[in-house]
């Protein structure tokens, strides 16, 4: 694993403090993502995510400030990901009903992967760091709400076409359906069938109508 140098302390001359940092920080936040994921924040050492990233400590401490700043970091990078690519499924060409079905179908095939046993790194977050970490929390907060936000735009677009109950409340329904989608995530950790969550996509979808 290559190891990355620390970046150039504040008192350095000006041409050092002026140089550009030798390692992608869109790779590193990603794989320090997957670590947290895989084991959590609290179980993680700065050792595994040196390892893993090519970090010295230093570089990590200059860069992110401390674990919980590189939790944050890949926080947001996992979290912006998550949402474009909800965003993606749900502008596929498909009527309103059938894109949002599909896009809440994507759920249940990651949570029934050997993989899905990690759940997601938004819902772990969650549980693990909430509600005492308030550094985390507006970020979490902040994520969810903007997953809710693009469900609510889809079923407004199944209410438009004449697909859902004209009749739903738009906050009511996109906490639904946030509550849903994590709960997949929640039930895929234990093993829960891929049979058994797409039955309850299909509830949720009738629910809507």
């Amino acid at each position: 694993m290559r190891r990355y140098p620390p970046a150039a302390s504040p008192s350095a001359p000006p041409s050092e403090r002026g140089r550009p940092r030798e390692f992608d920080l869109d790779e590193v936040t990603g794989i320090a993502g997957k670590v947290f994921w895989e084991q959590g924040y609290h179980a993680t050492s700065i050792e595994s995510l040196c390892q893993s990233t090519g970090l010295f400590r230093a570089s990590l401490y200059s860069t992110f400030g401390d674990k919980h700043g590189l939790l944050v970091a890949a926080f947001d990078r996992y979290a912006e990901g998550a949402i474009a690519r909800l965003k993606e499924r749900l502008a596929v060409d498909l009527p309103p009903r059938e894109a949002l079905r599909e896009a809440l179908l994507h759920y249940t095939q990651v949570a029934s992967k050997l993989s899905g046993r990690h759940g997601c790194l938004i819902t772990n977050a969650a549980i693990e760091m909430l509600p005492a970490d308030e550094a985390l929390r507006p970020h979490i907060e902040t994520t969810l709400r903007r997953i809710a936000s693009h469900l609510v735009a889809a079923v407004v677009r199944g209410q438009q076409a004449g697909e859902f109950n004209a009749e739903l409340d738009e906050q009511s329904v996109g906490n639904f359906l946030l509550c849903m989608v994590q709960g997949l995530r929640v039930l895929g950790k234990v093993n829960v069938s891929r049979n058994e969550l797409v039955s309850i996509v299909d509830m949720t979808m009738r629910a809507l109508v």
